[in-house]
């Protein structure tokens, strides 16, 4: 069944019906959704029970994930004005993947009034977006200030925490120079939710300055730390990163989510060992997804290493020595540390202590000098 031979009343029974079936061609009906039957669907919302509409909304996130040419805008607009809590959370999330700049007062208001901390909480997610999008000039530069003085109210508020951590990494996409003190409290406050948050906020912010605070977290003994210390090196493409990020790499045995990330920070900074070891990865993949992933790295490798081959042919950087040098992982004298040695092999040893390492056997006399 195809939605255009869908009569749009069908779906409307069928919302109003908790135990009815929702096909998919249903639920597509309702992306780029006509004005006629839009209309229908509001004046039906009211009517349609709350189980029911947070299933929905559920559903529709999934299917936006999957299907990248759906559009459900106008669903999550209406989501927004809903009594249940769950499903306006729902609909800010759609909003993460649109640019409706004339909600953006709403994202406020919800974010400050909302009587819900998860609706208060993913209203100050969202903005992040839309402070991102008035950063690099996609939406009105107007709205900056108006998302800055929002988020930064919060921050110095007594709002719950959480609100306020995710204000924090939303913040942390704006040129205003107030963000800097923020994220500085928050990474030295010893709680590790707002340092995790610190560490989002600085990779978000293109401030390589940042390397010298986030390089110590690579090696934080708590995963939600040291994946957000990898997600912020490869955002802000830290080479200082690298050598230990190969080696996190290639670990047999690790949080999986933390390998995705580091693979994931592996691709945006590039340079020398990273094809080959990503080569090896693949060789490796044992599941479809994994190698799907693995590939899609590659091919953000690649475009990374495009980018930074045409920055030295124009003169903006100095070429690396040996940039191009072919490196063979099945050589038995293959060893990491010969590429790009660095101040950071102390966050190694403290890495070492934790998971193994297949260098570790090569390393131990070089190790022993520090």
């Amino acid at each position: 069944m195809t939605t255009k031979n869908i009569n749009f009343n069908q779906v409307i029974d069928s919302l109003l019906d908790d135990n009815a079936q929702f096909p998919v061609a249903y639920m597509m009906s309702l992306s780029d959704i006509l004005p006629a039957n839009l209309e229908i669907l509001k004046r039906s919302w009211g009517q349609i029970s709350p189980a029911r509409k947070a299933v929905l909304m559920e559903n529709i996130e999934i299917i936006h994930e999957t299907e990248i040419t759906s559009n459900f805008e106008d669903i999550a607009e209406l989501a927004l004005e809903d009594g249940n809590s769950a499903v306006r959370i729902s609909g800010l999330r759609l909003f993460w993947d649109y640019e409706n700049a004339h909600l953006i007062q709403k994202f406020i208001d919800l974010m400050h009034n909302d009587p819900d901390i998860g609706v208060r909480t993913q209203a100050a997610s969202t903005l992040g977006k839309y402070m991102y999008l008035s950063e690099i000039e996609m939406i009105d530069t107007r709205y900056m200030r108006l998302i800055d003085e929002a988020l930064i109210k919060v921050l110095r508020s007594n709002e719950h925490e959480l609100v306020r951590q995710k204000a924090l990494e939303s913040f942390g996409y704006s040129s205003n120079s107030a963000v800097k003190e923020f994220i500085h409290n928050a990474y030295n406050s010893g709680d590790y939710n707002w340092i995790s948050s610190s560490l989002e906020a600085m990779g978000r912010s293109a401030d390589e300055n940042y390397g010298s605070l986030v390089l110590p977290m690579l090696a934080h003994p708590d995963l939600k730390i040291q994946r957000e210390a990898v997600f912020a090196a490869g955002e802000l493409e830290l080479t200082s990163a690298r050598k230990l990020l190969l080696r996190m790499a290639l670990e047999l045995e690790q949080d999986e989510d933390l390998w995705v990330q580091v693979v994931s920070a592996l691709s945006k900074i590039g340079g020398e060992g990273v094809f080959e070891v990503f080569e090896k990865l693949l060789e490796d993949a044992s599941t479809d997804e994994e190698e799907d992933f693995m590939n899609e790295a590659i091919e953000t490798l690649n475009l990374t290493n495009d980018m930074s081959l045409g920055f030295d042919f124009m003169g903006l950087k100095e070429p690396v020595e040996d940039t191009f040098r072919e490196i063979n992982l099945e050589d038995e004298e293959f060893d990491i540390d010969d590429y790009g040695k660095s101040w950071i092999d102390e966050l190694e040893e403290n890495l070492d202590a934790r998971i193994g390492d297949e260098f570790d056997e090569d390393d131990d006399d070089e190790d022993e000098e520090y």
